[in-house]
């Protein structure tokens, strides 16, 4: 469970505030580090300043597309792992997130057991 990794930092970018307000509440409890924004630009701008391990962003943002906001992030911190999530996918999407280097995408609506697993997968031993 990433709940029992000391030290992760963690940052979402989801313009919904329930998404936000719960997985603050699973990863906050036990991660000093768990940082969540609403739109790309915020988490652009808070990743200049704080390193981060695992960043999770929605597709659906206010102020640009999760796809190219991750791509950004990883100019910014190019070991962070990405994870994407959306509502709806199509064929191109799906070639898009393959062709970007994005670490895992999974479809919304998810739990989060399914994102703690997800993260647990991709982070290294």
């Amino acid at each position: 469970m990433v709940t029992n990794k000391k030290g992760l930092s963690l940052m979402l970018i989801d313009n919904d505030n329930h998404v936000r307000e719960s997985l603050n509440v699973f990863f906050g409890v036990s991660h000093s580090d768990f940082l969540s924004f609403k739109s790309g630009e915020e988490g652009l701008n808070a990743l200049k300043y704080q390193k981060v391990d695992v960043l999770i962003s929605d597709y659906f943002l206010p102020d640009m597309d999760g796809l190219a906001f991750l791509i950004q992030a990883a100019g910014l911190q190019p070991e962070v792992i990405r994870i994407l999530m959306a509502t709806i996918t199509s064929e191109e999407l799906e070639r898009q997130i393959l062709a970007s280097g994005i670490d895992r995408f999974i479809e919304k609506p998810l739990t989060v057991a399914t994102l703690d697993t997800v993260i647990n997968e991709l982070l290294p031993e």
